[in-house]
């Protein structure tokens, strides 16, 4: 082979090579690729409570420092309870004024009940007697004055008998219940009762518990402070296991699905990482709930690439460094996704627009040329 020879040849082999190389390249990063989605946009999670005292009032203690652990049911707080105490002996003397209340009111429809017994009986033995004493008077027996004293006496018991029945209403209904009836069970006596195990609550409300099991965060209130009811004093973060918020973007979620495998590092502990497990994946956008929804509706609308929430379960060994809430993390999720070589050819073909006809066509020779092609 002559001198000039070789430039020539070497020059075919690199222009025909290296395109022949760089598309070989491609197609295996193809292949290889779109298994894999990570991200940086993850953090540690994990819950936590806010304490608040459930009564105002004056605070008598402080049992709990920042950044101390606390037992669920701890006591954190003691409120004055003087004020309270007071509440409660208010309310149980209120119970018993109640209850002595309804047993008068039984007292008194025994006492109106006999008395209407009494009139009835009355009303009858006059009604007897002014019936005899208009046959004797019918017979001329008695005289008309003796008629007209006996039928005065016996309108009299009548209208007593009247009196005591409207009495014995009156008394009933101011009673509310059968007089047989237990005295608790009086409607006076059962909001007296309620007030007064409102009361006890509220008295034992004075002491604020741990609602769960974790880490004082924000300690800052001091005895003597005053405070209100349902108003977040500090927080309590949970000692149970945290896990990982990472947020996707919604065109990478497309291969994602729950109990992948996930490769966790975290950016306090450089060169170290964890395996985990896709616990679930939000069914809404972190932009559902955002305080300002973006509204999309308007005219000048931009597309946005949402992002949505994946909660990973981070998968750790004892000895293991701890994870405190808020850190960042990266996580790496395999998708087990295989690329495969028709799905290229079925996206070139869909680029260019060849359908499988006309590829049929080409290697038969039967495709039309030219001004022929339909």
């Amino acid at each position: 082979m002559s001198e000039a020879a070789k430039p020539n040849w070497l020059r075919r082999t690199l222009m025909v090579g290296v395109p022949l190389v760089a598309t070989a390249a491609g197609v295996l990063l193809w292949l290889s690729g779109g298994r894999y989605v990570a991200t940086e946009n993850a953090y540690v999670k994990s819950h936590i409570a806010q304490v608040s005292a459930e009564v105002a009032g004056r605070i008598s203690a402080v049992k709990v420092r920042d950044h101390a652990r606390v037992e669920a049911g701890a006591i954190v707080l003691e409120i004055d309870a003087t004020p309270f105490r007071l509440a409660l002996a208010r309310a149980e003397a209120e119970v018993d004024r109640a209850r002595q209340q309804v047993r008068t009111l039984v007292a008194a429809y025994e006492e109106t009940r006999s008395e209407l017994a009494e009139a009835d009986t009355r009303a009858e033995f006059w009604q007897r007697q002014l019936e005899r004493q208009q046959q004797l008077a019918a017979r001329g027996v008695v005289a008309s004055t003796k008629l007209e004293e006996v039928a005065r006496d016996t309108a009299q018991a009548t209208d007593r008998l009247t009196t005591m029945k409207r009495k014995l209403e009156r008394v009933s209904a101011e009673l509310g219940q059968p007089p047989e009836a237990p005295i608790d069970t009086h409607p006076t006596v059962r909001e007296k009762i309620a007030a007064r195990d409102q009361a006890a609550l509220d008295l034992a409300r004075t002491s604020v518990r741990a609602p769960i099991s974790g880490t004082a965060v924000n300690v800052r209130v001091q005895p003597g402070e005053h405070v209100r009811s349902a108003v977040a004093l500090f927080a309590v973060v949970d000692d149970q296991e945290p896990w990982l918020e990472a947020n996707f973007k919604e065109t990478e979620l497309t291969h994602v699905a729950t109990g992948q495998a996930v490769t966790v590092a975290l950016d306090i502990y450089p060169g170290r990482t964890w395996p985990g497990e896709i616990m679930s994946i939000s069914p809404a956008t972190g932009a559902e709930f955002a305080l300002l929804p973006p509204q999309n509706a308007s005219g000048n609308w931009v597309k946005v690439v949402q992002r949505l929430p994946v909660r990973i379960r981070v998968k750790r060994a004892s000895g293991d460094p701890p994870l405190r809430a808020g850190m960042t993390a990266s996580v790496r999720v395999d998708t087990g996704r295989e690329r495969r070589i028709d799905a290229l050819l079925r996206s070139w073909r869909t680029a260019t627009g060849t359908t499988g006809q006309e590829l049929a066509a080409d290697r038969s020779g039967d495709r039309p040329q030219g001004n022929d092609r339909p």
